[in-house]
């Protein structure tokens, strides 16, 4: 499967969050797929926030990797929670971060 498919796969590019009054713009900026030897795929996000004024570059810029189960995501999709779990991990004002996002059996 090409970056571009898995890239397709990312149902919130350039979408906006709202958190403590700040707006985030999430960019995919990199998918990583850790098949065959493994069924994982690492998801390099970028949170954007505006400058005040309508600057054109970020005010501040924020990082997080999501690693998933390639076949999973693939074929079933995100779920319905992903915007909410993107907001709290928002929340937590870590610049730089890394989660794992796998069901109890495949942990």
């Amino acid at each position: 499967m090409s970056e571009y498919d898995l890239r397709s796969a990312f149902p919130l590019n350039d979408k906006e969050f709202v958190v403590h009054d700040k707006r985030w713009i999430c960019r995919l900026a990199e998918v990583s797929d850790q098949r065959p030897q493994l069924d994982r795929l690492s998801w390099y996000l970028v949170f954007e926030s505006d400058k005040p004024g309508g600057k054109s570059e970020p005010e501040e810029i924020r990082k997080l990797e999501i690693v998933t189960p390639a076949t999973e995501i693939l074929e079933q999709g995100w779920g319905d929670d992903l915007p909410d779990r993107l907001v709290e991990w928002l929340m937590t004002n870590e610049q730089d971060g890394r989660v794992e996002w796998f069901t109890e059996e495949e942990e």
